[in-house]
């Protein structure tokens, strides 16, 4: 019981200091061992387990993709190899339950001792995006009552939070994906406090859904925000094309997905949240620059409803158009010769991604460099070329900013890679413009 007491006081005593928590999303509960993994698939559980096999030195890729490639087969190989399992490149249920026992007992390490949860008691509300010790208890728990089947990672997450809701849902109570202090109650079957400053989940979620006015020197926009800073936002998104309806006003979940999408197109942290580096960006390459100006500066013009630029099929627009359309194929899986979503080649998937903006461009990767024009330093959209197989350019792929590029790699499938990269950087050839 000493673990429940741990829990009801973690969530009271954030009440208590709070009131509400708006925080970011930051990682999907594990689900590795729901079903068999193989090359070719391309899935969040993929990304599990290539984080668990790097995490025991069979991994070697400088990052996990959550595509199931050549790489990640010969990591299952070498465990399956070496826990004298069958060697087939395959996680399946034997394997994935070797790999899951060996994770297992790393993690339960970390929670055995309830006499140490009092140390890192959070002080908000358990929802999406929470991590620790106060998340694992909560596992445990639902867990115990039949709503979380899968293991316990002590991130809050889709996992945690689905079964939060079916519990609620079970209960009668407010589902709103929250443990708050009426979920806590009924979680460990206990009477709620009778303390009038406890709040409830009902009124944390009344509280986050209501529209809260930015003031115009805010340099942090997010959900529930709404005025003229978020109109000049929106205007912003949809120059890149990332927002595709007329500015509200008004900063709900559509938003947060266009800012979400932006954040992942240019390399920046991916939370839904417009802050100072997404703004930076996003005033560095929104086409209507008459209204990108900072937001902060945009009270004056509170009346006035920001429309995109008519100029939006300049070159930064279907460059960023481009690139943003190229995020939709990551973990798409390499195939010699492909050029359909099927499974591309590295020149395969520049050719498909300039023809959906209109543009043709020739087949090859010699014909795509012959086809630019060089230039010293890489811009958003431009080509980057490699000496890869043979002597000249013999792979490429489209420049995304900040170091980035995105390729369809033959061990990768469609991914986002790092020119600071020791393969790549090494066989870097130059850059061009079509």
């Amino acid at each position: 019981m000493k673990e429940a007491s741990t829990l009801r006081k973690v969530v009271i005593s954030s009440t208590f200091a709070t009131g509400i928590f708006l925080a970011a999303p930051q990682m999907a509960d594990a689900a590795l061992g729901d079903q068999t993994l193989r090359t070719g698939m391309s899935h969040p559980d993929v990304k599990e387990l290539q984080d668990a096999l790097k995490s025991k030195g069979h991994f070697n890729f400088e990052r996990s993709t959550g595509y199931y490639g050549q790489i990640t087969a010969d990591a299952v190989r070498d465990f399956q190899r070496k826990n004298n399992l069958q060697v087939d490149g395959i996680a399946g249920p034997q394997t994935l339950s070797a790999l899951l026992a060996k994770m297992g007992g790393q993690a339960s390490s970390s929670s055995s001792s309830s006499s140490q949860a009092s140390t890192s008691i959070s002080s908000n509300l358990l929802r999406f995006g929470s991590s620790g010790r106060d998340v694992e208890q909560l596992q445990h728990k639902l867990k115990e009552q039949g709503y979380y089947k899968h293991s316990i990672t002590g991130q809050y997450g889709r996992v945690t939070e689905a079964a939060v809701r079916d519990f609620q849902r079970a209960k009668g109570i407010q589902v709103d994906g929250i443990v708050g202090p009426q979920t806590l109650s009924q979680l460990l079957n206990e009477p709620l406090p009778s303390n009038n400053t406890v709040t409830t989940e009902r009124n944390v979620t009344q509280t986050a859904n209501t529209v809260v006015q930015a003031p115009a020197s805010s340099n942090l926009l997010r959900v529930g925000n709404s005025g003229s800073a978020v109109r000049n936002l929106q205007s912003q998104l949809r120059s890149v094309g990332v927002f595709n309806q007329e500015p509200t006003g008004y900063f709900g979940e559509v938003t947060a997905r266009a800012v979400r999408e932006f954040q992942r197109i240019h390399n920046l942290s991916v939370d839904g949240v417009a802050g100072p580096q997404t703004m930076n960006k996003l005033s560095q390459v929104a086409t209507n620059q008459s209204s990108s100006n900072n937001v902060s500066s945009s009270s004056s013009s509170s009346n006035q409803t920001a429309e995109p630029s008519r100029g939006t099929t300049n070159r930064a627009a279907l460059m960023t158009n481009l690139v943003a359309d190229g995020a939709n194929y990551v973990g798409v899986p390499y195939l010699w010769g492909g050029q359909t979503p099927s499974g591309f080649d590295c020149s395969g998937l520049v050719q498909y991604l300039f023809k959906k903006q209109g543009v043709s461009i020739p087949r090859t990767v010699a014909q795509q460099w012959a086809a630019g024009t060089t230039v010293s330093q890489p811009a958003v959209g431009d080509l980057v070329f490699f000496e890869t197989i043979s002597k000249g350019p013999s792979h490429n792929g489209i420049y995304i900013g900040n170091g980035q590029f995105l390729h369809s790699g033959s061990s990768t499938g469609v991914t986002v890679a790092s020119m600071n990269n020791s393969y790549w950087k090494s066989r870097y050839l130059g850059a061009k413009r079509l």
